[in-house]
């Protein structure tokens, strides 16, 4: 089988094709109540009201797979526009992905330990959301270009949540609204699903798809093969939410992957916290 490569920090692994994902598109009005009402009272849990322009966490990463377990330390670097920057400092070396999405666009770059930055295909760029590691700004991001709906009240590891998608709508051509193939596309391609405390609406869970690219043919999308689908879920868990600055924020982030056989986990301890500072995501010039 061919091998495949999923760009993003949140796990550094090489995947075959053969498991199948285990998320599913949903269906609803773009951003109609309760889904409006439900995001903007999180919001208002998480930060008084007061919206963040960007934001830059540091702390410890562990990563864990079948080969084994690294650890090191990470800085990420959001921005309420739409930019994310991940950097992972690991006896391996050191990985820097950096990503953009606008309503035209969605750019991924790539750096390994030899310093050379790569472009990642769109189709791969698309997932997860720059700030993936942020809540918050994926929930205020609900509003301009995306749409969400409430999928309704569940329970997640024995405790109850509300069960949230957001995904991101493709941008109209002139006065024509894109077509329903590619809404659909977008859909699925960045849809997040986000699982707030029944009791406080904190964000206590995310799941959404990396989709796989081959490296050897990186502007040639992979094709589902005898019906299984490559895309692979990725689920976050936030916990240990702490006041920092006035505004709660989870200090740790626990994300597994799981294809077929092998589960690759990965684990965040957050120890500096700043907001609003000015902070920038800058593309580099010269890209591979």
């Amino acid at each position: 089988m061919r091998a495949c490569r999923l760009a993003s920090i949140v796990c550094f692994v090489s995947l075959s094709t053969s498991a199948q994902s285990s998320s599913s598109d949903v269906t609803g009005a773009p951003r109609t109540l309760p889904a409006a009402s439900i995001i903007e009272q999180s919001l208002a849990a998480l930060n008084g009201g007061s919206p963040v322009t960007d934001v830059t966490l540091k702390g410890a990463y562990t990563v864990t797979d079948s080969d084994g377990t690294q650890s090191g330390t990470i800085t990420m670097v959001a921005t309420a526009s739409g930019q994310g920057q991940s950097t992972v400092n690991l006896p391996s070396g050191s990985y820097t992905e950096i990503r953009s999405i606008s309503a035209n666009s969605a750019i991924l770059i790539e750096t390994g330990p030899d310093g050379v930055p790569h472009a990642v295909p769109t189709h791969t760029a698309l997932s997860p959301n720059p700030a993936w590691f942020f809540p918050e700004i994926v929930l205020a991001s609900a509003s301009s270009f995306n749409s969400s709906s409430y999928i309704g009240q569940e329970t997640l590891d024995g405790e109850a949540v509300h069960h949230l998608a957001v995904w991101r709508l493709p941008a109209s051509s002139g006065s024509s609204a894109a077509s329903p193939t590619l809404t659909r596309f977008w859909q699925h391609a960045t849809q997040h699903d986000i699982y707030l405390d029944a009791s406080s609406l904190l964000p206590v869970s995310m799941t959404f798809r990396l989709h796989p690219y081959d490296p050897n043919h990186p502007g040639k999308p992979l094709m589902t093969y005898r019906g299984n689908n490559l895309d692979r879920t990725v689920q976050l868990r936030f916990s240990d939410y702490q006041e920092v600055q006035g505004r709660l924020v989870a200090l740790h982030i626990h994300s597994t992957l799981k294809a077929g056989a092998r589960t690759v986990t990965s684990d965040i301890q957050i120890s500096s916290v700043t907001f609003n500072t000015g902070a920038t995501v800058n593309l580099p010039t010269a890209v591979n």
